[in-house]
């Protein structure tokens, strides 16, 4: 039987690149987004993942059609560029209604058909979740809380054989920040990655049911070395957005 993979933000970037390589791989694709993807899956719903009872009806049209979930892909998410005085508490919680608490009501219905398949959980997380960014802190802490929940949630899914993968993002060439709310333009990031390529690693840390992975790779040291030395990199991160 072919195994059925449902993914959120399914029309662009990171979505499109996940659904293409899991479609090659044999995999039944059920997609979410608020826009129709240019190209071919096997399912699509049209939702605002940010309301429960769309989640619900989004598992509901899933397993109606397929009779089953095998992988949940959590990849919507949305930017917010703004320093915390001047950003506004509206724009705040409709990032965390996406970033966030969408991941777990979709999350929280697709469990009981994960559990009869010992599925997988993979989350859509992002660097600014290990290390915070001047003017991207309202993002940081909705990417922050996300890795707690994927990390927290592995722990308790053991002994249903449920598998959760967290990934762990950089700068990758999708036009993210393009749609990202705020009224600061983030500086340039040189040696982003490939949506492609992402997506290549993503099922291969699948494959292996690996607990986490970072792409592009090297944001991995960077992180380290901003750690060990945070003043020069409070300095050199502010010199940049100004």
């Amino acid at each position: 039987m072919e195994k059925v993979v449902l993914i959120t933000g399914v029309s662009k970037g990171l979505g499109k690149a996940l659904s293409e390589k899991f479609r090659s791989e044999n995999f039944l694709v059920a997609g979410v987004s608020r826009s129709k993807p240019d190209f071919n899956i096997d399912l699509f719903i049209q939702a605002d993942l940010t309301q429960e009872d769309n989640c619900k009806n989004i598992i509901k049209e899933t397993v109606e059609k397929f009779g089953r979930i095998d992988v949940l892909i959590n990849n919507a998410g949305v930017g917010l560029y703004e320093s915390w005085e001047t950003s506004n508490m509206k724009d705040i919680r409709k990032l965390f209604e996406l970033n966030f608490f969408a991941v777990i009501y979709l999350t929280k219905e697709a469990l009981p058909f994960l559990k009869k398949t010992k599925g997988s959980i993979i989350n859509v997380s992002s660097v600014a979740g290990k290390l915070y960014v001047p003017y991207m802190g309202a993002y940081c802490s909705s990417k922050y809380a996300l890795n707690a929940f994927s990390d927290s949630f592995r722990a308790e899914l053991k002994p249903y054989g449920i598998h959760v993968l967290n990934l762990i993002v950089g700068r990758i060439n999708t036009g993210f920040s393009s749609r990202a709310m705020g009224s600061r333009k983030p500086p340039e990031t040189p040696f982003g990655g490939s949506p492609e390529k992402f997506a290549e690693k993503t099922y291969r840390a699948y494959i292996k049911r690996k607990r986490e992975i970072w792409y592009p790779y090297w944001y991995k040291y960077f992180v380290k070395l901003a750690q060990l030395f945070p003043e020069i990199y409070d300095r050199e991160s502010y010199k940049k957005w100004k």
